[in-house]
Order: C-alpha cells, then sequence, then structure tokens
C-alpha cells in the first residue's frame, strides 16, 4: 500500500499521461512526456537487473507480437485520446472531483469483459522472460547513476520544499514511480490498475492475478493517494457530471477496456513491466496506443475541439488551453 501511495501521489503531481505526451508533440513538437515514459522502463528494467545480480529473481511475462495487439493499441489510444485520460491521468482526475470519470472505468470493466466474452481464450500462450543481458545492465547502470545524481543535485540546489510544489519535475516522479513499481514487483508480483481490472474479470492470466486482494488494495492506495494529493494541492473540486459528457466518457472508457483485453495490458503496464521484460508486444503495442490517441486528438480537433497546449519548462510540463 505504502508503494501504491508513492505511485498515485508521483503520479498526480506530475501530471503523467500519454494523451498528455501526445498533445505535447502535436502542439509544441516536443517530446518530453514520451521520453519520461521511456525512462519509467529504463529504470525500472535497471533496478530488475540489479536485484538480479544480488541474487534476486522477478519474473516478468513475455506476450507474443501480433496483430491483434496492435489493434488493441489502437483501439485503447482512440478511447483514450476521446476521454482526454489515459490510465492514471483517468484515475488523477477521478481523484480531483470529476465524477464523469467513474463513467470511464465503468466502461472500461465493460469493454474488457465484452472481449473476455466474446474471445475466451485470446491470451493462453506467454513465457516468463529472460535475465537482462549483461551488456543492457553494465549500459543502465552508468546512466542510472548519472540520472539519479542529477535528481539529487537538483533537490539539494531548489531544496527539499520543493516536494510540497504543485508540480513535480518529471525526471523525480517518473524515478519514484519506477522505484515504487519496483518496489511491488519484488513483493508481489506486476501490478497496474489496469491488470487489476483484466485479472477481476479473469480475461488474461496475467502474473499479479494470483494475488486476489493485493492488487485492489494497491489500486486503492494509488487513488487515496491522487486524492491526497489533490486535496494538498487545493485543486479538488467536484465537478457536475454532464449527461453528454457521461455518455462520451462511457463509450471511451468501453474502447480502452476492449483495447485493454486485446493486448492484453494498458499503457500503465507495457510501461512499467512490458517494456522492462523485453516482451515482444510492448512496444509495438504502445506506440500503437500513441497513434490511436494522435489519430483521435487530431479528429475532435478537426470538428473544432479545443486541444490543450502542453508546455514544459525545467522539466515540469503544464497544460494550457
Amino acid at each position: 500500500m505504502l508503494m501504491g501511495l508513492i505511485l498515485g501521489v508521483s503520479a498526480h503531481r506530475a501530471g503523467l499521461c500519454t494523451v498528455k505526451a501526445v498533445a505535447e508533440v502535436m502542439t509544441s513538437r516536443r517530446g518530453w512526456f514520451l521520453w519520461s515514459f521511456l525512462k519509467a522502463a529504463l529504470w525500472v528494467a535497471g533496478l530488475i537487473g540489479l536485484y538480479g545480480l544480488m541474487g534476486g529473481g522477478i519474473a516478468l511475462r513475455q506476450w507474443p507480437l501480433d496483430w491483434i495487439a496492435l489493434l488493441g493499441g489502437l483501439i485503447f489510444g482512440l478511447g483514450a485520446g476521446a476521454n482526454g485520460a489515459c490510465v492514471f491521468s483517468t484515475l488523477a482526475r477521478l481523484a480531483e472531483g470529476y465524477g464523469v470519470m467513474l463513467f470511464t472505468l465503468a466502461g472500461w470493466v465493460i469493454g474488457i469483459a465484452a472481449v473476455h466474452l466474446i474471445l475466451p481464450d485470446l491470451h493462453r500462450q506467454s513465457n516468463l522472460a529472460n535475465q537482462l543481458p549483461a551488456w543492457v545492465l553494465w549500459v543502465l547502470i552508468p546512466w542510472m547513476v548519472w540520472e539519479g545524481a542529477r535528481i539529487l543535485r537538483r533537490l539539494m540546489r531548489e531544496g527539499w520544499g520543493q516536494i510540497g510544489a504543485p508540480h513535480w519535475p518529471l525526471s523525480l516522479s517518473v524515478a519514484l514511480v519506477a522505484a515504487a513499481n519496483f518496489g511491488l514487483l519484488s513483493l508481489d508480483g506486476a501490478w497496474s490498475f489496469t491488470s487489476t481490472l483484466i485479472c477481476a474479470v479473469k480475461a488474461a492470466p496475467l502474473p499479479g492475478c494470483a494475488n486476489h486482494a493485493s492488487p485492489w488494495l494497491v489500486s486503492s492506495a494509488a487513488i487515496l493517494g491522487m486524492a491526497g494529493s489533490a486535496f494538498w494541492r487545493g485543486s479538488f473540486r467536484l465537478r457536475r457530471v454532464r449527461t453528454g459528457a457521461a455518455l462520451r466518457h462511457g463509450l471511451s472508457g468501453l474502447a480502452m477496456g476492449a483495447g485493454a483485453a486485446l493486448i492484453p495490458g494498458g499503457n500503465d503496464g507495457l510501461i512499467l513491466f512490458g517494456l522492462p521484460a523485453l516482451s515482444p508486444h510492448a512496444l509495438p503495442a504502445w506506440a500503437s496506443i500513441v497513434a490511436g490517441t494522435a489519430l483521435s486528438l487530431a479528429t475532435m480537433r478537426a470538428f473544432g475541439r479545443p486541444m490543450s497546449a502542453i508546455r514544459c519548462e525545467a522539466d515540469i510540463c503544464l497544460a494550457a488551453l
């Protein structure tokens, strides 16, 4: 639960979101958000590798790459773009008082359950990931030392009081998210909010599905961390739920759930343990999510819906219409 709290607070304070990452590229032609997600995967891979050198073992699962995973990523991205939020940001907006995100979550569950009902034996074949090659570790370890020293230098230069700042640097946040995720991997197996829902519906035999209560405890702690961060920052406010918005978010969640069931996993799981496991489906599926999100945002912009401009300065990213 402590790891879940760290995940929730860190993701909320940095505003981590794949939709924002795509919007940043489309509005400013820069990719700080996208690079931060890849850094999170590098952190997790490096920490797992170090753990292995010390005699520990973490079994991650690899899934084959096929057209279904790519289709699932595209559908998930289309839904996330229409929803205006991916996995973590959906929970973060719910924690800030956007009750309409409950319809996204409901659609999410229905989408996963529908795919499982239609294709009950879709995901039955997977392999355990091998240990990272030694040369990868020798590349990652110097980068981790350099990146960690850079984060600490900034904290010491600007003061630890910036932990209470409304917005956190991306580098600090993804390092904390990765460290918390590694803690979960070493304690209890792979966790993501999407995998929690997939396990609940029994749509795929994910590693964490054997621990029935733990994923829900971690998910609850992550949402609690986001809610606490929202109150702390003063950004919590109950928003009115309109019928049209509820329908849009419900259908968006339906697409996200269906896509997650096809992949299997969402953008959170692909980054936090799909890429570190070097799963063949992870990077192509995540790229497909990014492409679907871009297509969704471009379509909405073509029909006159404004897109938030994402501006990143000093490793802090903010959205403004």
